[in-house]
C-alpha cells in the first residue's frame, strides 16, 4: 500500500530529481497520532469538514519529518477559523492547551529559523486574542489555568525569541488590556502571570531601545551643517533616552505581588513598542519648513526647503536602518521615494543638476549604513531623470551614480547551512543598475561599463535561486543595439547558467555518487555534495578548483575560503581520502598540455580514461572520484 508521501509525488507528477530523493528519505508506512492531541478531534466530531482538515493537519504534525513552514501557517488558518467550536466546548480549555503546545513544539524544533519562530509568535497572540476579544468573565474564568500556564511559557522564553514578541505586528498589550477590561467589575482573576510577562516585554522594549542611539544626539550629530542654527530638541523629547530610561524606572518600581490587577494596569499605561513605533513615524512630518526659524519670512507654501526635506530625508533614512522599526519600514520607504520624486518635479533643469548633486552627497554620507534604501532611492531618481527625457540631465545623473560607487560581492566563506557569505546589496546593486539601463539603453553606456569594470575587478556571486537570468530576459527585450557589444562583455561575466533551481539530473547524480562513493565520510566531498545540492551558485567552480588544488598540494589555505570553520578544521591532510588523489594529481600534472587547475576541463575525455585505467597502483573509487569530478 503507497504512503501518503507517495501519493503526494504521484498527485503531484513533479519530474523531480531532488524531490523524489527527499520523498524517498521521508516517506514512512505509518504515522501515530499524539494521544494528548485526541481532544481536539473530539470537540469538532460533529463536523465533517473540520475533522477532516484537522485529520490532515495532525497527521503533518505528528510526522517524524513534519515540515514547520508549511505547518504553521496551516495551523494558524485552522485556529482562527474555528476557534468558536473550541471556545463553546467544555473541553475548549484543555484544546486551547494542545493547539499551543504545537506551536511551541515548532519553536523548539526551529531554533535558527527566525522568520519562522516570528511567524509562530505572531500566530499564538493573534489566535489568543481573538480568544479573549470573544469572552465574557464566566469563560475567562474557565480558562484560568491554562492562562496562566501560557503566559508563564511565554515568560520562559529566551530574549532572542522574545524580542519578536516585543516587536511584533500583534503586540501582546493589545491582547492584556482586553483581558483586563473583562475582569474590570469581578477581579477574580488571578492576573499575576500575564503581569509577571507584560513587565518583562516592556523591560525588553525598553532595553531595545536604550541600546540603539539617542535620536537626538544622532541627529544633532548627522545633521551638521543643513541643521545649523536649528532647534530640534522638542521633537525627540519623547523617544529620547532620558524619557525611556524614566520609563523604565517606573515599571521597575511596580509591584505585582501587592496587587497584581492594579500593577498589570500600571504596566498597561507605559508606552509599548508599537507607541515608540508610531512616535518615530511622526517625528519625520515635523521636521518640516514650519519647524524651521530660519526659512525666510518671503518664501511662499510652495516653495521648497532643500535644508528641511534633507533633514526629513537624513530621519527618513535612520528608520529604514533601524531593525526594532521593521514595521513602518515599507511605508517610510515609500515615503522617502515620494520625497524625492516630489522634489525633482517641481524643480527646473538647472534646479535638478544641483539637487542630484545634493541628494548624492547625502546619499553617500549613509550608503554603508543604509546600502538597500540608498540603491531604492537610486532606481526611483533615476526613473522620473529619464521621464524628464533629457540626455544632458541623464548624463548627469549617470555619473552621480558612477561616482556613488559600487557594492563588491565580498565573498568572505560559506557558513554551516552552505550559504554563501557575501554582501547581500551587490546582487541588488546589479539589478538596479540594469534596471536604470532599462530605462534607455543608448544613454547608458558610461553606466554599463562601469558595471563591467567593476564584476571584472571583484568577481559576482549569484545563487540558482536569485533568478538573474529573468534579469538578463528583461534586459534583452529592450534595444540594445547601440550598447550591444557591452552587453556581450556582461553576459560573459554573469553566470546566468542555470535553468533549474537545486541540483537535478546530472549534477545531482555525480554529486551523489562520489560522496557514497566513502558513504559520506569525506568531510570535504560531503560539504560539496550538500553545498550543491541546497545552494547552487557560480562558486561551486571555485570550489571544485580549490579541492583539485588541496589534493595537489595537501595545503588546506585553497579550502578556507569555502568551509565554515567546523567543517574546516575537520579536514585532514593525509589518509584514505587525501593520499591516493595526491598521488595522482602528482602525475596528471606531470602530463604535457596540464599546468593548470582549469586545463582539466580541456583534457579530452577518452584521453582521460586511458589515463586513469593505467594507474592500477591507484584504487578505482579514487580515479573515479577524480573523473566525475572533472566532469
Amino acid at each position: 500500500m503507497p504512503t501518503q508521501d507517495q501519493t503526494v509525488a504521484d498527485t503531484l507528477a513533479i519530474d523531480s530529481d531532488a524531490l523524489k530523493a527527499n520523498l524517498l528519505e521521508t516517506a514512512t508506512d505509518e504515522v501515530t497520532i499524539d494521544p494528548s492531541l485526541v481532544v481536539l478531534g473530539e470537540i469538532v466530531s460533529k463536523y465533517r469538514g473540520i475533522s477532516k482538515n484537522l485529520d490532515e493537519l495532525l497527521y503533518e504534525v505528528c510526522h517524524p519529518y513534519r515540515n514547520w513552514n508549511m505547518l504553521v501557517p496551516r495551523l494558524r488558518a485552522f485556529v482562527l477559523k474555528n476557534f468558536s467550536h473550541y471556545l463553546n466546548h467544555e473541553k475548549g480549555p484543555a484544546a486551547f492547551d494542545r493547539f499551543s503546545i504545537i506551536f511551541f513544539q515548532a519553536m523548539v524544533d526551529s531554533p535558527k529559523n527566525k522568520t519562522l519562530m516570528a511567524q509562530v509568535i505572531e500566530s499564538l497572540i493573534a489566535y489568543t486574542d481573538k480568544l479573549i476579544s470573544n469572552m465574557d468573565h464566566e469563560k475567562l474564568m474557565l480558562y484560568e489555568k491554562v492562562f496562566a500556564t501560557f503566559f508563564s511559557r511565554l515568560y520562559s522564553l529566551e530574549e532572542d525569541i522574545l524580542i519578536l514578541m516585543v516587536q511584533g505586528q500583534h503586540p501582546m498589550k493589545k491582547t492584556a488590556t482586553k483581558l483586563l477590561a473583562i475582569e474590570k467589575e469581578q477581579m477574580q482573576y488571578d492576573f499575576k502571570p500575564l503581569a509577571i510577562l507584560m513587565k518583562r516585554i516592556l523591560s525588553l522594549n525598553y532595553q531595545y531601545w536604550l541600546q540603539e542611539k539617542d535620536p537626538l544626539v544622532w541627529f544633532t550629530k548627522e545633521c551638521g551643517e543643513i541643521c545649523k542654527g536649528w532647534e530640534a530638541g522638542q521633537l525627540f523629547n519623547a523617544i529620547s533616552y532620558q524619557q525611556l530610561e524614566k520609563h523604565q524606572k517606573t515599571l521597575n518600581g511596580i509591584d505585582i505581588d501587592k496587587d497584581p490587577y492594579h500593577a498589570l494596569a500600571s504596566i498597561l499605561e507605559l508606552p509599548s513598542h508599537m507607541d515608540i513605533v508610531r512616535l518615530y513615524k511622526d517625528v519625520p512630518g515635523k521636521l518640516s519648513k514650519e519647524h524651521d526659524p530660519a526659512r525666510k519670512a518671503d518664501e511662499g507654501p510652495g516653495t521648497i526647503d532643500r535644508f528641511s526635506e534633507n533633514r526629513k530625508l537624513l530621519f527618513l533614512f535612520r528608520i529604514m536602518e533601524t531593525s526594532g522599526l521593521a514595521l513602518i519600514h515599507e511605508e517610510t520607504l515609500r515615503e522617502i521615494n515620494r520625497s524625492l520624486v516630489q522634489l525633482i518635479r517641481l524643480q527646473t533643469y538647472e534646479e535638478i543638476e544641483q539637487f542630484l548633486l545634493t541628494t548624492f552627497q547625502l546619499l553617500n554620507a549613509n550608503v554603508r549604513k543604509y546600502p538597500h534604501t540608498s540603491l531604492q532611492c537610486i532606481q526611483v531618481l533615476g526613473s522620473e531623470v529619464f521621464n524628464r527625457g533629457n540626455s544632458r540631465l541623464v548624463e548627469a545623473f549617470l555619473w552621480e551614480t558612477v561616482r556613488f560607487g559600487f557594492q563588491y560581492a565580498n565573498v568572505t566563506g560559506v557558513d554551516e547551512d552552505w550559504q554563501p557569505i557575501t554582501n547581500p546589496t551587490h546582487l541588488a546593486n546589479i539589478r538596479v543598475w540594469i534596471n536604470l539601463i532599462m530605462q534607455e539603453p543608448k544613454w547608458c553606456s558610461t553606466l554599463f561599463s562601469a558595471l563591467i569594470i567593476n564584476l571584472k575587478l571583484s568577481g559576482t556571486c549569484v545563487k540558482d535561486t536569485d533568478l538573474f537570468q529573468r534579469d538578463i530576459t528583461q534586459l534583452l527585450n529592450h534595444p540594445i543595439e547601440p550598447v550591444y557589444n557591452l552587453f556581450k562583455q556582461f553576459a560573459k561575466l554573469m553566470p546566468v547558467f542555470f535553468n533549474e533551481i537545486g541540483a537535478e539530473g546530472y549534477l545531482r547524480d555525480v554529486s551523489t555518487d562520489i560522496d557514497e562513493i566513502h558513504k559520506r565520510k569525506d568531510v570535504l566531498i560531503h560539504f560539496l555534495r550538500k553545498q550543491s545540492h541546497v545552494e547552487s551558485s557560480n562558486l561551486i567552480v571555485d570550489f571544485i578548483e580549490a579541492i583539485f588544488a588541496f589534493w595537489k598540494t595537501r595545503s588546506q589555505d585553497f579550502l578556507k575560503a569555502f568551509l565554515p570553520e567546523e567543517v574546516y578544521s575537520q579536514v585532514k591532510t593525509k589518509g584514505i581520502f587525501v593520499d591516493d588523489m595526491h598521488k595522482l594529481m602528482q602525475r596528471v600534472f606531470e602530463l604535457p598540455g596540464i599546468l593548470e587547475i582549469e586545463d582539466l576541463l580541456e583534457w579530452d575525455d577518452k584521453r582521460r580514461a586511458r589515463f586513469l585505467e593505467e594507474q592500477t597502483d591507484i584504487a578505482k573509487t579514487e580515479t573515479k572520484r577524480f573523473d566525475q569530478l572533472v566532469r
